[in-house]
């Protein structure tokens, strides 16, 4: 088994780290394990990865129905062997017997993304600190979980991809940082300004989160619940800027 650290914590360069990442997989992923591709920078590099280990495995898309169409049109012109799973209940539906997600309450990637296949995951310990926390191999509620790029920098994803001549998806060269889920609670900040940027470039995935909300909070209060806020649209401008924590009133 490989150290669950880089052997070469002083080298920077983009051979050293591939050949290490490589021999990773080799040495802890067993053949045909399930890879989970979002079409995003780090996926792909981990694709490639996977690829250059030369251990057998699957690519897996998580369809959730509220992602860049962009997207999957990449998957499925550069990556047509990647299988797109789609969940029994799309998150509209799953939206109508739940509360309007958040950063404390996210339902949605527990329904729609994960499962309880063991896999391949191209998350990186710098995207954030539960991440930086997390061991390159995982182990959790029966499900392993093995992170072959974690400790990769940004610029290094980059670097890599271009010496590999790895087609990536263009909305990265407008702006977008991450392409996950459009309408989602980790956009939510105080000055609006994420939402801001997916609203401008896919407004009807947010003409319809709104109207799916206005009818939740109707319903909810048809149903003598009490609302924390006074409006659907009271709420709706503060889940935008991060402060919607509370759903119903304490």
């Amino acid at each position: 088994m490989t150290p669950t650290q880089p052997l070469f914590p002083e080298i920077d360069s983009i051979e050293a780290i591939t050949k290490e990442a490589v021999l990773f997989v080799r040495d802890n992923c067993p053949n045909g394990i399930e890879v989970g591709f979002s079409g995003g920078k780090d996926s792909i590099c981990t694709a490639k990865i996977m690829e250059l280990s030369g251990i057998k495995y699957s690519l897996v898309y998580a369809f959730t129905g509220i992602e860049p169409p962009e997207i999957v049109r990449f998957i499925r012109n550069h990556y047509p062997q990647c299988q797109i799973r789609v969940p029994k209940r799309t998150f509209w539906r799953s939206l109508t017997t739940n509360v309007p997600p958040s950063d404390r309450l996210r339902w949605c990637c527990t329904l729609l993304k994960k499962d309880n296949h063991d896999s391949v995951l191209g998350i990186r310990s710098e995207e954030g600190s539960k991440r930086a926390n997390r061991p390159r191999i995982n182990h959790w509620k029966g499900r392993t979980t093995y992170h072959p790029i974690l400790y990769w920098k940004e610029w290094q994803v980059w670097d890599f991809i271009a010496e590999n001549n790895l087609p990536y998806p263009k909305l990265y060269d407008e702006g977008f940082d991450r392409l996950g889920c459009i309408v989602c609670p980790y956009h939510s900040e105080k000055t609006g300004k994420l939402h801001a940027l997916y609203r401008k470039r896919w407004p009807f995935m947010f003409k319809r989160f709104e109207r799916e909300i206005a009818k939740l909070y109707q319903k909810r209060v048809s149903q003598a619940k009490t609302m924390a806020y006074d409006s659907p649209e009271a709420f709706i401008q503060a889940w935008y800027l991060d402060d919607s924590s509370r759903w119903y009133a304490k």
